[in-house]
C-alpha cells in the first residue's frame, strides 16, 4: 500500500484503536471516500474511519500503484515500521509457542478449518487460525494476518 492509496476492502491493517487504547489490527469494512476508509478493531469491534494522512501544501502526482511493486517507506518512518513488525512478530510467536508441531494441519481450501488450528500454507509458512467463518479464515502468519478461503469442497 503506498503512501495515498487505501487498503484493501477485507484486508488487515496495523493502527490505533480509542477504545482498546493500542495499535491493533483492523479490517477494511468498506471505501467511504477517496481518501477515507471504514474499518474495525479485531479485537473489540470498534468502528471508526481511517483516512490517508494529508500531503503537505504541494501535492505530487504519483504513478498508479503496481501490483506487487516495492512499497514506499511511510512517513512514520523505518523505526516506528520497524516497531509495529516487531510487536506481530511478538504476538505470532507468543501464539506459535502452545503448539507442537505435530499439530501442523496443511492448508487447502477444500479443508475445513476451526479457530486456533495450526495451519502451513504452501506460500506464507505455517499460522494460526485467528477467526474461522463459514467460507473464511484469518490466519496470523509470521508477517502479517490474512483471510484465506476454506470449505470450498
Amino acid at each position: 500500500m503506498s503512501e495515498n492509496a487505501l487498503p484493501a476492502v477485507a484486508k488487515s491493517i496495523y493502527t490505533d484503536c480509542k477504545k482498546c487504547a493500542a495499535e491493533r489490527y483492523h479490517t477494511v469494512i468498506a471505501h467511504t471516500t477517496a481518501t477515507s476508509a471504514k474499518v474495525k478493531c479485531e479485537i473489540c469491534g470498534a468502528q471508526k474511519t481511517f483516512r490517508i494522512a494529508k500531503a503537505g501544501a504541494a501535492k505530487k502526482v504519483k504513478a498508479p500503484a503496481v501490483p506487487g511493486a516495492p512499497k514506499a517507506p511511510s512517513k512514520r518512518g523505518a523505526a516506528a515500521a520497524a516497531a509495529r513488525k516487531n510487536a506481530h512478530t511478538v504476538e505470532y510467536n507468543n501464539l506459535l509457542t502452545t503448539y507442537s508441531e505435530k499439530d501442523v494441519v496443511s492448508y487447502n481450501m477444500k479443508g475445513e478449518f476451526s479457530a486456533e488450528m495450526l495451519v502451513k500454507h504452501p506460500k506464507f509458512g505455517v499460522g494460526i487460525v485467528k477467526t474461522s467463518l463459514p467460507m473464511k479464515i484469518e490466519v496470523v502468519f509470521e508477517d502479517e494476518v490474512r483471510s484465506l478461503v476454506h470449505n470450498r469442497g
